[in-house]
Parts: structure tokens; C-alpha cells; sequence
């Protein structure tokens, strides 16, 4: 009966294991089980011990009898003695195995019946999610959930299996779970996303020189890297200059082919004497040239020998124009990183002291000491050069150009906005789910609060360095700012404390963050949360519904939030400019530009004048460089017509004219259409001759001066800076804008 109800209890324990119930069974199976076995074991050993010794008196002699009941009645008597040994702890584990099991029993029924008609209340999750993020499903929920991810598991396993086994052709399982992974991400937002292995083992090797070439005739719309078009990779890098993405042919060169250097980035291949223009000849002593591109290693091969690992060096032998033989350095490979802050400088001195310029490109783990130095810097040169004893501050006014800045890390924003407000100042906040992204607030002098990884800081090494009443400023802005430096304009708007200044009507409007997970194969980007600027609004726009299932839960509708000067602010729109300027364009020179007829004129021209040194693009050199684009359009080796067609349109229609049954009058009127094109952008040259010939002077001074040059110069030149300065200038109207007189 002890063995039975002992049994009963063990496989009722087993029965709770699979149902709502089962922390019963672990709470109770623990403490009882151990001791009623041991018990169950002493006691049918001794009965075992008897009946084998019943059995073998049977088959004793009649002469043993007597013997053999002597020998029973001392075992019994032995058996008695040791019974009573062992009795306090059976008695103990019988009384514990009872106890324990009308607890069970009472406990289970009672929340039995409570899981049955329990319903949480909504309030208590809500207080739960505010003060953790995190709740607790009821069991039932939880085996809801966990079986619908099961049925979908299920059958997703099925497809697979049924698509390996009996469809028409091999197919390749890894690639089509690779792209269905892809295909269920991008139904949450634009920049949740699967990293394959293969992802993350290339972007991990990209350990280079800090330079980047190209092969002359090769558009970098037909390469790839890493699967990638190369035009794409080269617009995303932070540059003085527009890069080309194609090099005009050399028809006219008798030497052979080679790859030419677009950019040297300062810290790399700068430093070690690589410019822009050099044509390499080798790579540790393996030639990369050829009679022609098709004889060439491709671009990726190129990319892989300038690879390696960070500190060792590479042997590059290059040609030089103007310099006569093969040149040869050595260049140390390193993890590249553009300056988060690559200028920094005084535009305009005034009655009421200096104007600064600083450039912040990128919110990298370096953002907030270098725009902590480069203001300190600035301020020191301004006290230097002030005029004006009544000034409050030498650094009257100030221009922070976030212009195609993506972003980088919030918590360096949140450093850099902390140099311009007073300690304790909020500054925002991010709002996320669960323990990844508990929901944070950010305030100016409590940085070890937001340090990342547990790394603190110390409290007063960002503290206001500038005074928003004393030195006026205006934030550049335009299409391309976004993240990070969308929160750190919000700042500045939403404290009053800056003018926004663009020629695009909003920044990009990406107001989440991500963080890499890993897997067991790959990892996972994902989107964690959402940060919100100091009036409460989130600069993340609502996602294209025609690419995205998933809207966004909060702020349905247009939600209105306000300055703290009272300026109206509009929700999920990215960051709306105060002011807006459209600056002259030119349309030509973005062609010459991505064509890479700057690039080749500069080649030639510091050919012909190795020892002269640019300043400035007079009008002899302007219609010198006119009359080699006529040349270069004229011969077929410049393809104004094309390039200005990048939807194609051109080619359509002359693939329908030839086709035509007026073939020769379609193709004549084509040609005309085509002329007439060319013609009109030719126009440029006179209507947009200021431009032209500052893109022109740029792309001259790359073959000497380094990046951060460039950009101090391009910057006294830009239209957009410039009106940025008229603001600034402007105390009536800058007040105005800000709404000051409200306050």
C-alpha cells in the first residue's frame, strides 16, 4: 500500500510537471521523495532477506529442522530489533509523505480553479511595464503563444522539407531561409535586418590603408563590393569633395592601365604620402595594371591585397603626373575612422567678436571630447583676435554644420548637447521594451547615469562650455541628418536655444536606435527604441505602409508639441528647419563631378604644371577647363547626354526609333533631342560660373592639401554658411525666429 500511494504521488507529480500547475510538483517532489524511497529500500530488503530464507529452509533436511527454526527465530528476533532502528525514520517520512501529499492535493485545486477564471488587470501591467518593462503572461497566455509559434514553426519546416524533397529542381535551403528571414524583417521597419555570417566576417576584415581607387572606365554602378554597389559605398563616404564614381578613359595615354587613387583620408595613406591622382602600379610586389581593363585584377581583388591585419604594412609602387618614375611607400594597415569633428574654425570676425564654424560629421565614440576641444579651441582663438572689450563672450556666434551627418551613438550627442546647456538640464529621452531598453531619461551634468556597458564617467567633464544668451547659434541641416544628430537639433529647437538652417524642409527622420544580437549563425540588428527630443515629440517618421506591415503604435495622428518659447512642433516628421534656403545649384557641375571630369583635368594639369601650386581658379584656368570638357564631350569619351538620362529615358526611345518604320527621321530627331540637352547644361558655365569653378578649385587643392584643409575652405565658400552668418548677424531677426520676445 506504501509502495502504491508513494507510486501515486510520483506519477501525479509527473502529471503537474505538464500542466499549469507543475511549480507544485517541484516544491513538494524534492523534500518527499528522498526519504520515503530510502525507507521503501530498507524495508524490502529485510522482507527479501526473510523469504529467501523461508525458501531455503523448505529444501533443507528433516535432520536440520530443528536447527533451521532456531536460526528463523534468531532472524526474526534480529529482523525485530533492527525494525525498531529504522522505525523513527519511516515514521518521520510517512508523516512527511502525508503531509505533503494533502498540501498537493488542496494547493493544486485551489490555483486550478483560480487559473480558470483569473483575468489580469490591465492597470497592474501598465505599472509593471513603467516601472521594468516587463510583464508576466498568465501560463495559459504563454502555452497560447508559445503553441501558435509552434504551428507556424511547424509549418514553415513542412515547406522546407516538402520544397528538398519534391520540387523540380535542386534548391538551396540556406539561401531560401536567408531570404525569408529578410522578407519577415522588413515587415517590421526599414532597419531591423538579418547579418549572415558572411556579413559580419566582412565588415569585421575591412582593415585597409585609408584610401579607396578605381579603374579608369569602369562606372562603379557594374562593381560590387560585398555585394554591394560600389557607387553606393562611394557616396557614403564622408568627403570634402564629391566623389566620382566613374574615371573618365584615358584614350589618348600610351602607358599602360592602372587603378587611380579618388581619395587619401588624413591619419592613413595621407600621412604616408599617398595623394589623390596617384596611379598604382603594384601591391607587395604584385602587379595591378594591364594593357587594358580586362587584363586588370577587378576592384574587390585590388580591395583584398590592400586588406590585412591592423599594424602591419603594405609596399605600394605608384606613378605620379608630373613626376617622373615609379614612386614607392609603405603604408600601415588600420581599423579606418573618419573624425567624428574633422573642422573646426573662425569664419567672420565682428564689432561683438568671432564666428565659428565647426563641422560634425558623425557621432563616433570620439564626438563629444572632439567637439569639447574644438570648441575650447575656437574660444581661445576668438579671445585672441576680439576687438570688442564689451563683449560678454569673444565667440559671439557659431554655425554647427550636421549636414549628411547619419548619426553614430546617442550618448555622445547627449555629451555634445551638455556643452551647451546648464547641469541638470533634461535633454530627452529613449523608450524601449523589457530589460534591453528600460525606459530612460537624459539630463545635461548626469552622464555616468547614461554611460553605456556600465562605464562611468565623471560627472563635470561636459559641463557648458557655451552660453545659448551670449554666443548665437545655428545648426546646418539637411536630408541626410539623421539619428543622433536629428536628437541633438532637437535639442537646440526644442530648448530655443539654436536656429535650424537647411535647404531640405526636414531632416531624414530616423528616431530609433539599433543594437546587434547575436545568433547561432549571424546576428540580428534590432530595433530597440525610440528616443524622444526635450518637448516630448519623436523625430521617427511613421513607416511606408506600401513596405512595411507594422505601424507605428504611438502618436496615430499628428500630435502638436511646443518650444519652450512656445514654437509650434509637429510629431514623427524628422526635424522641421526654421528657415529655409535653397542655394544656387548647379546641375553640370554634379555631372563633371560624378562623370570624374574634374578628376582627369586635375590629373593633366598637374602634369603639365608639377611644381605650381593652386590658390585660386582664375578665368584662364575656368575656360582652359571649359574647352577640355567640350574635347572630352565632343570625342565620346564624356557622355553629358547619359549621364544627365539616369532613368534611361534616352536609350528607351532609342530602342523604339530603331524599331520604327521612320527609323533614320526617329534617330535623327533623337540625336537633335540629345544636342539640345548638352547644350543646355553647357549653360552652366555662365549661369552658375561661381560654382563651377569653387568644385573645380577643390578638386585641384585634393592633390596637395588633406581633407580637413578642404573642408575650412569649402566652408567659407558655401552659400548655406554664408547665410547662416546673416543670421547670426542679425540679433532682431535671430530673436525673432526663436520667438524671444514670448518669454
Amino acid at each position: 500500500m506504501l509502495l502504491k500511494r508513494r507510486c501515486l504521488f510520483f506519477a501525479f507529480s509527473v502529471l503537474l510537471q505538464h500542466s499549469s500547475l507543475h511549480y507544485v510538483s517541484y516544491a513538494f517532489g524534492p523534500a518527499l521523495l528522498p526519504g520515503t524511497l530510502r525507507s521503501f529500500h530498507r524495508t524490502s530488503l529485510k522482507q527479501h532477506r526473510i523469504l529467501f530464507s523461508a525458501n531455503s529452509g523448505n529444501e533443507a533436511s528433516d535432520d536440520s529442522a530443528s536447527s533451521s527454526k532456531a536460526e528463523n527465530f534468531d532472524d526474526e528476533l534480529n529482523l525485530k530489533q533492527r525494525f525498531m532502528q529504522y522505525w523513527p525514520t519511516l515514521k518521520t517520512a510517512s508523516i512527511a509523505f502525508v503531509a505533503g501529499s494533502l498540501s498537493a492535493v488542496v494547493l493544486s485545486v485551489i490555483l486550478f480553479n483560480q487559473s480558470l477564471g483569473y483575468t489580469p488587470d490591465s492597470s497592474t501591467y501598465q505599472r509593471a511595464d513603467m516601472s521594468t518593462s516587463l510583464s508576466l503572461p498568465t501560463r495559459t497566455k504563454s502555452l497560447s503563444e508559445s503553441s501558435q509559434i509552434q504551428q507556424s514553426v511547424t509549418l514553415y519546416r513542412s515547406i522546407i522539407d516538402t520544397l528538398k524533397s519534391g520540387y523540380v529542381d535542386e534548391i538551396n535551403t540556406d539561401e531560401m531561409v536567408e531570404t525569408s528571414v529578410d522578407s519577415m524583417l522588413k515587415t517590421l521597419d526599414p532597419y531591423t535586418e538579418y547579418l549572415s555570417p558572411n556579413d559580419l566576417a566582412k565588415r569585421k576584415n575591412l582593415v585597409g590603408i585609408g584610401a579607396f581607387v578605381m579603374k579608369s572606365g569602369v562606372s562603379s554602378d557594374s562593381v560590387t563590393l560585398d555585394g554591394k554597389s560600389a557607387s553606393k559605398l562611394i557616396s557614403g563616404i564622408p568627403s570634402a569633395i564629391k566623389l566620382p564614381t566613374q574615371l573618365l578613359d584615358d584614350k589618348d595615354a600610351t602607358k599602360r592601365q592602372a587603378f587611380k587613387v579618388v581619395l587619401s583620408l588624413e591619419g592613413y595613406a595621407y600621412d604616408a604620402g599617398l595623394r589623390v591622382g596617384d596611379e598604382l602600379i603594384s601591391i607587395d610586389g604584385k602587379s595591378i595594371t594591364g594593357d587594358d581593363a580586362s587584363t586588370m585584377p577587378t576592384l574587390e581583388e585590388v580591395r583584398e591585397l590592400l586588406l590585412g591585419i591592423p599594424g602591419t604594412t603594405v609596399e605600394l609602387k605608384y606613378i605620379r603626373p608630373g613626376v617622373e618614375g615609379v614612386q614607392s611607400i609603405q603604408v600601415k594597415r588600420a581599423v579606418v575612422q573618419f573624425p567624428s569633428v574633422p573642422c573646426a574654425t573662425l569664419l567672420k570676425e565682428t564689432k561683438d567678436g568671432s564666428i565659428g564654424y565647426i563641422r560634425l560629421r558623425r557621432f563616433g565614440p570620439d564626438a563629444g571630447e572632439s567637439m569639447k576641444a574644438a570648441i575650447e579651441s575656437l574660444q581661445s582663438k576668438a579671445l585672441q583676435e576680439s576687438s570688442s572689450a564689451r563683449s560678454q563672450s569673444a565667440l559671439s556666434g557659431l554655425v554647427l554644420d550636421l549636414r549628411d551627418n547619419s548619426g553614430g551613438e546617442l550618448f555622445e550627442a547627449i555629451k555634445v548637447a551638455s556643452l551647451f546647456v546648464p547641469d541638470n538640464t533634461y535633454l530627452g529621452s529613449s523608450k524601449g521594451k523589457g530589460s534591453m531598453m528600460p525606459n530612460q531619461s537624459y539630463y545635461s551634468g548626469q552622464l555616468s547615469e547614461v554611460t553605456p556597458h556600465s562605464n562611468t564617467i565623471a560627472q563635470d567633464s561636459y559641463r557648458q562650455l557655451i552660453n545659448p544668451d551670449n554666443t548665437h547659434i545655428v545648426i546646418l541641416t539637411n536630408k541626410q541628418t539623421a539619428s543622433a544628430s536629428e536628437f541633438l537639433a532637437g535639442v537646440f529647437q526644442d530648448l530655443d536655444i539654436g536656429v535650424i538652417v537647411g535647404n531640405d524642409k526636414e531632416t531624414l527622420g530616423k528616431g530609433v536606435g539599433q543594437r546587434e544580437l547575436p545568433l547561432p549563425s549571424g546576428a540580428l540588428k534590432l530595433t530597440y527604441h525610440e528616443f524622444y527630443t526635450p518637448s516630448g515629440r519623436c523625430v521617427q517618421r511613421q513607416y511606408d505602409q506600401t513596405k512595411s506591415k507594422q505601424t507605428t503604435r504611438r502618436h496615430s495622428k499628428d500630435e502638436v508639441f511646443y518650444t519652450v518659447n512656445g514654437r509650434k512642433l509637429l510629431d514623427r516628421r524628422g526635424i522641421q528647419v526654421d528657415r529655409r534656403f535653397n542655394p544656387p545649384q548647379s546641375y553640370l557641375s554634379e555631372l563633371l563631378s560624378s562623370s570624374g571630369a574634374y578628376y582627369k583635368y586635375a590629373s593633366q594639369w598637374f602634369a603639365k604644371h608639377p611644381e605650381t601650386k593652386i590658390s585660386c581658379v582664375d578665368d584662364n584656368l575656368y575656360k582652359d577647363f571649359q574647352s577640355f570638357v567640350s574635347r572630352e564631350q565632343n570625342s565620346g569619351n564624356l557622355k553629358l547626354e547619359e549621364m544627365f538620362d539616369n532613368k534611361h529615358v534616352l536609350q528607351q526611345m532609342e530602342t523604339i526609333s530603331k524599331a520604327s518604320n521612320n527609323r533614320d527621321l526617329s534617330l535623327q530627331s533623337l540625336a537633335r533631342i540629345k544636342e539640345e540637352i548638352v547644350k543646355d547644361l553647357l549653360k552652366d558655365f555662365d549661369l552658375a560660373k561661381e560654382i563651377i569653378k569653387r568644385d573645380l578649385e577643390l578638386n585641384l587643392l585634393t592633390r596637395d592639401e588633406p581633407d580637413s584643409v578642404l573642408i575650412e575652405r569649402g566652408a567659407k565658400s558655401d552659400a548655406l554658411v554664408t547665410e547662416a552668418v546673416k543670421i547670426l548677424l542679425d540679433d532682431n531677426g535671430y530673436n525673432t525666429v526663436l520667438n524671444k520676445s514670448a518669454k
